[in-house]
């Protein structure tokens, strides 16, 4: 029976360490949701997380335009280039103003204001058991990958937007797991599989069949 217990003892840790990353992801939404800065602060390295937004961010907002700059006129795309350098510089001072501690959790309400009061959007989370929105949430994940024992990745779909893509990075530091890198991107709508085409027949070999078959009837 000891030797039992043991392995039992030991998927038991195991099965805590695989959940451990996935329990702290719910706990930064729920203290982003009611406002628990505390919790943030101990479960974010800010400065690494900012520059990785700043990133993905202008990524995703700015890359469609500059592709098509070359196809513009010089002087609109010398406009465009302009609003493109000013365009960014607004995206890293919302990411340096929203992505701190209290930051998160006032652009959450924010959001929230605006999708219940102006557009009138219910959060569909609302009323429903706990139960109920933790597997939600585990529904919307794309990816979650152990890299190392003491790093981790996910990538889980926005609630509202489901082409909406946060992929964050969570390491191991003092017996906490610490969000190090987020980043947010559009994901790609997958293209239909297309079927490999027929090759053409040589119209030889055409005019071959039908001299047989011409010859076979008669």
């Amino acid at each position: 029976m000891r030797p039992i217990s043991i392995v039992n003892f030991a998927c038991l840790l195991a099965g805590a360490y695989v959940f451990w990353p996935f329990h702290t992801v719910w706990s930064i939404k729920e203290a982003v949701k009611n406002g628990d800065s505390t919790y943030l602060a101990e479960h974010f390295e800010w400065h690494p997380v900012k520059e990785t937004l700043k990133e993905s961010m202008g990524e995703m907002v700015f890359q469609p335009v500059e592709e098509t700059l070359q196809e513009k006129p010089e002087r609109q795309g010398l406009w465009n280039s302009i609003k493109t350098y000013y365009g960014r510089t607004m995206v890293d001072q919302i990411v340096e103003r929203y992505a701190n501690p209290t930051g998160l959790p006032r652009l959450f309400s924010y959001g929230r204001t605006v999708r219940e009061d102006v557009l009138g959007k219910l959060d569909p989370d609302e009323g429903k058991p706990l139960q109920v929105r933790i597997a939600d949430s585990w529904a919307r994940i794309d990816r979650a990958t152990f890299v190392t024992p003491t790093r981790f990745e996910i990538d889980m779909r926005d609630k509202y937007n489901p082409r909406r893509v946060y992929a964050g990075v969570l390491e191991l530091k003092n017996w906490r797991w610490t969000v190090t890198e987020l980043r947010v991107h559009e994901r790609t709508p997958r293209q239909p599989a297309q079927l490999p085409q027929a090759k053409p027949v040589p119209s030889s070999e055409v005019s071959g069949v039908r001299f047989t078959s011409d010859i076979a009837t008669r």
